[in-house]
């Protein structure tokens, strides 16, 4: 198989992606980042998510241990925004967006990170993500609950806190449209069948994509990445969300989450950035959400230890994505460094 020059179709958002392996060896003159983590202190006053300090907002956070979640005191959603609308004008349209906005805090010591705590309290985190995506899925106002981690300064984070975030919206989201279609689309080619586990079963993936797979999960290198060092956790049998997951499957997936948070540290020598996405399937009334299958996206900015992954003009002017690196290269790389 070719290495380079390749496009390669990526089935859920069902666009393509561009593999172009050698452009990764371009002389490199721009930005060069250091990989030197900043030591943080256990407590930071001024650390609007550490326990029992003030928020911007007049709020003050209780002396938490552990796991903690609180509305975003400045979200990007509300319930109480406008609810009026104007869909009809096809040059002007504009519709309410309503939703709730939440702070996932993992742990009480700012300098944590999801990768450094203990399996109970990691585990704690993301069955706190579970009892969230639950609670919110239940209002019959939100029709999507996006939970995420956004780490690193490289990615705008504005606190360093370990943290991840929920938006619950009234509407489904671009991309979970385009996911839900996608997967709606092949079920029905293919006798009901599931995009996701079709994929865990492809020889090609168990036999080059394949970084972990354990009784519950597998985690694997997309075909089409559009990250250098891109990963899927997925279920190995179909769950639409995580409401729909087990104790024992919830407590392997806080550590499968782990260990890959973990691997990204020792491939990049350095508290890597990165953003996660937990993609639950929409809470709305569409027949389609029986399709859905649930899984976790990694989306590392680095190429390396000290090269971002930046849009350039081509790609933010055709949305065609370049990865400079060769999914299956990824793969063994880090099915190495995890020892499999």
């Amino acid at each position: 198989m070719s290495s380079n020059w390749q496009r390669r179709w990526q089935p859920l958002l069902e666009q393509w992606v561009i593999v172009a392996a050698t452009s990764a060896d371009r002389p490199w003159s721009g930005a060069i980042e250091s990989g030197l983590d900043v030591p943080l202190p256990r407590h930071d006053p001024d650390c609007y998510l550490c326990p029992g300090v003030t928020r911007a907002a007049g709020a003050t956070n209780p002396d938490y241990r552990g796991a903690y979640a609180f509305d975003n005191d400045f979200p990007t959603l509300a319930p109480h925004a406008p609810a009026d609308s104007n869909t009809n004008d096809e040059l002007h349209s504009f519709a309410p967006a309503q939703g709730r906005c939440r702070v996932l805090c993992w742990s009480e010591n700012h300098n944590d990170t999801l990768a450094s705590l203990s399996a109970d309290k990691v585990i704690d985190a993301i069955k706190l993500c579970k009892e969230e995506y639950i609670s919110l899925s239940a209002d019959k106002g939100i029709a999507q609950v996006l939970i995420f981690e956004n780490k690193g300064v490289e990615i705008g984070v504005s606190n360093l806190h370990p943290h991840g975030q929920i938006y619950a919206s009234s509407f489904v989201t671009d991309t979970a449209l385009r996911l839900r279609d996608s997967q709606a689309k092949y079920a029905k080619r293919h006798n009901g069948q599931c995009l996701l586990q079709d994929m865990l079963s492809s020889e090609h993936v168990k036999s080059h994509l394949l970084v972990e797979q354990n009784q519950y999960w597998s985690i694997i290198v997309p075909y089409a990445a559009r990250f250098s060092y891109e990963t899927w956790i997925v279920p190995n049998r179909k769950i639409s969300s995580l409401a729909e997951t087990s104790d024992a499957e919830m407590a392997e997936l806080a550590l499968c989450y782990q260990r890959q948070v973990r691997l990204y540290d020792n491939l990049f020598q350095r508290s890597a950035p990165n953003i996660t996405l937990l993609h639950n399937a929409p809470c709305d009334d569409n027949a389609d959400n029986e399709h859905w299958c649930f899984h976790v996206a990694f989306h590392p900015p680095l190429r390396d230890s000290q090269k971002l992954k930046y849009l350039g003009g081509f790609e933010s002017g055709t949305n065609n994505i370049v990865n400079p690196m060769m999914p299956e290269k990824a793969a063994d790389t880090m099915r190495k460094l995890a020892g499999k």
